[in-house]
């Protein structure tokens, strides 16, 4: 018998809540993972995630839980390559850098620019070397006010990491992921073999993602809708047994839902 994993239960949650229906596990053999009290709902979870990098990520944590004496003015979303060298000492050697960007008046990295930058020996090519060299490919200043009554905040880096390159905006990166999903026959086969009427598929991204597919849901500061950064504008290609597609990233909880005719956001979930 299969047992419910930890994400599958999650998920499960956040479909109940949004729905307003009750799920019951349903995979003991290898079929789709829940179906509703009345058997008119199936739920399939999964996940689109690349587990060679879980090296690099563990050692990304324990630099993260090391920390930086580097004080920071705010903080800063930053966004890596997936296997970049020396992760054990990321935080280390790129925190100082930022805390310098800081001081120079800057909010924003970018990795082509700073190429550029560095190439014809601007004035901030001291500070963008050592965040090329790590592997930073995007940095953005994060702002955060205290409420009165909160206990002062430390500001710290928000780093995510992911494979693949850039794309242009959420359609895009939609593209990917159906190409993803369709390496995946499972998942509607086991929807479909279930027999119920609607069916659900619940999809997972995370820092092991490919960053063109999880870059438009991986933070919340990523709010570029006026750039192609918001909802997709695209019907996703879908099988026919998926009549609904949750999209949503472990980190950020930020994420999509397909409902058959239009796509809707996910916050706070």
């Amino acid at each position: 018998m299969n047992r419910e994993r930890p994400n599958e239960a999650i998920a499960k949650q956040i479909v109940e809540r949004v729905m307003g229906i009750q799920l019951e596990h349903a995979d003991t053999h290898g079929g789709v993972d829940y179906i509703s009290t009345d058997g008119t709902v199936a739920l399939e979870v999964t996940a689109v995630t690349d587990g060679e990098k879980q090296g690099a990520r563990d050692a990304l944590s324990r630099s993260k839980a090391k920390g930086s004496p580097t004080r920071l003015q705010g903080c800063w979303l930053v966004f890596a390559a997936d296997t970049p060298p020396r992760m054990r000492t990321f935080v280390q050697r790129v925190q100082p850098a930022i805390a310098e960007l800081e001081f120079a008046g800057e909010t924003s990295f970018d990795q082509r620019r700073a190429e550029v930058h560095v190439i014809e020996r601007g004035e901030l090519s001291h500070i963008y070397r050592p965040l090329l060299v790590a592997g930073v490919e995007r940095a953005v200043h994060a702002p955060h006010r205290n409420h009165p009554e909160e206990p002062e905040h430390l500001h710290r880096l928000w780093v995510s990491t992911g494979s693949g390159g850039s794309v242009s905006g959420s359609d895009e990166s939609l593209d990917l992921l159906m190409e993803a999903l369709s390496e995946k026959p499972d998942n509607p086969t086991k929807l479909r073999a279930s027999g119920a009427e609607r069916g659900h598929l619940f999809v997972w991204l995370d820092d092991d993602t490919w960053n063109n597919i999880a870059r438009p849901l991986s933070g919340e500061a990523l709010s570029w809708a006026d750039e192609g950064w918001g909802l997709p504008t695209t019907e996703p290609q879908l099988d026919p047994a998926i009549a609904y597609l949750w999209v949503v990233h472990a980190w950020s909880r930020l994420g999509w839902l397909w409902d058959g005719e239009k796509w809707s956001e996910l916050r706070g979930i």
